[in-house]
C-alpha cells in the first residue's frame, strides 16, 4: 500500500469514483477477478467505471510515444485529465473525467447517453485510439507499474466536451452501426435499432394490455443484446425497452384515442367538479364546432382547427 500512496495523492478523486467491487488483475492473460475497492487498487489493471454509471471516458492509445502526440500534435483538442503510460513503449490509457457521471441504469434517460457516446466516438477519432477497446479494464493510474501524468485537474461537463468538439444533437442522435456497439455505443445501438422496429410492431398489440407490449419490446432488445460483443445487463436492457414501449404506446393513434376515451368516460361518469370546469372551459369550443359544422366543414377539419380529437367533435355535435 505504501508504494501506491504517492499516486493516490495525485488522483484523490479516482479511488472515490471507482466501483465498490471492481474487476482487477495483474495479468490480463490470467483473467479478471472481483475484489473490494481497497484491495483492488493495488493491482495493475482495474475497472474504472461502474456498470451503472460512467465517470470516465478512457481511450486506448496503442501506439508509441502517445504522450508526445498529445502534447505537440493535438493542438486545440480537449486534453485528458490524466494518462497512465507504459514506460518502455509510451503506449497509454487517457482518462477524461466527468463532473457528473453518465448513468446507465434502468431509470436512465437516453439523450445524455447518446450525446456521451457521440463525444466518445469523436475523441477516439481525434486521438487515433483503438476503436475495439471496450473500456471495461484500464491501466490503474495509481499503480507504480505505470508512468502517470496529470494534464488537467478540473473534470469536464458533458456539455463542455460536446461544445469543444462541435457536436450537436443532430449528430448525437445518428443511429450507430453494430460494430460501434461498444461501451455506451451498446445502449445507443439497441435503442435506435429497437425503436425503429417498435414504431410498426406496436400496431399488433392494439386492444391488448400494455404489459404484453412491454414484454415484447424487452424480448426484442434482449435478442439484439445477444448479438453484440459485450452484452449489457438485464436492468439496462429493461430500461431501454421501457423508454421505447412507453413512447410508442403513447404515440400510436389507436392507443392514444383509447386514452382519450377513458378520460372522457371518467369525466362523464364522475360528475365531479373537475368535469364541470372542463365542460365550462370548452363551451366556447362546442359553440364554434357547431357553427363550423353548419357551414359544411368536415368533422376532421373541425377537430384540427380546434385542436381536439375527432371523437370529441362528434360528441359535441351529438349533444347539441
Amino acid at each position: 500500500m505504501n508504494k501506491i500512496q504517492p499516486q493516490l495523492e495525485l488522483f484523490p478523486s479516482f479511488i472515490g469514483n471507482l466501483p465498490t467491487k471492481p474487476y482487477c488483475t495483474n495479468d490480463l492473460a490470467t483473467g479478471l477477478k472481483i475484489r473490494p475497492k481497497n484491495s483492488a487498487i493495488s493491482f495493475k489493471y482495474i475497472q474504472p467505471n461502474s456498470p451503472f454509471y460512467q465517470h470516465y471516458f478512457v481511450l486506448d492509445l496503442d501506439y508509441e510515444s502517445a504522450m508526445s502526440e498529445i502534447l505537440y500534435s493535438l493542438d486545440g483538442i480537449p486534453m485528458p485529465n490524466f494518462v497512465a503510460e507504459t514506460p518502455n513503449s509510451g503506449r497509454l490509457h487517457a482518462f477524461f473525467e466527468l463532473k457528473t457521471p453518465i448513468y446507465t441504469t434502468d431509470a436512465s434517460r437516453q439523450k445524455p447517453i447518446m450525446l456521451a457516446n457521440a463525444v466518445y466516438l469523436r475523441l477516439q477519432q481525434l486521438f487515433g485510439s483503438d476503436v475495439g477497446y471496450s473500456g471495461l479494464i484500464s491501466k490503474n493510474p495509481i499503480h507504480e507499474q505505470w508512468r502517470t501524468y496529470s494534464l488537467r485537474k478540473k473534470p469536464y461537463t458533458l456539455t463542455e466536451l460536446s461544445s469543444k468538439l462541435d457536436i450537436d444533437w443532430q449528430e448525437a442522435k445518428k443511429p450507430p452501426k453494430q460494430h460501434e456497439a461498444i461501451g455506451l455505443g451498446r445502449n445507443c445501438y439497441i435503442f435506435h435499432t429497437a425503436r425503429f422496429w417498435a414504431y410498426k410492431a406496436v400496431r399488433e398489440y392494439r386492444g391488448k394490455a400494455y404489459n404484453n407490449w412491454l414484454q415484447a419490446v424487452i424480448d426484442h432488445c434482449l435478442k439484439l443484446n445477444e448479438g453484440i460483443t459485450e452484452p449489457m445487463q438485464y436492468n439496462e436492457i429493461r430500461g431501454i425497452a421501457k423508454s421505447i414501449s412507453r413512447y410508442c404506446w403513447k404515440k400510436d393513434a389507436y392507443h392514444y384515442q383509447e386514452f382519450i376515451d377513458r378520460q372522457s368516460r371518467k369525466g362523464r361518469l364522475g360528475g365531479v367538479k373537475g368535469g364541470l370546469i372542463r365542460s365550462a372551459k370548452y363551451e366556447e369550443l362546442r359553440i364554434k364546432a357547431n357553427e363550423m359544422f353548419k357551414k359544411n366543414i368536415s368533422k376532421s377539419q373541425i377537430a384540427i382547427n380546434l385542436n381536439v380529437s375527432r371523437r370529441t367533435v362528434i360528441r359535441w355535435l351529438d349533444d347539441k
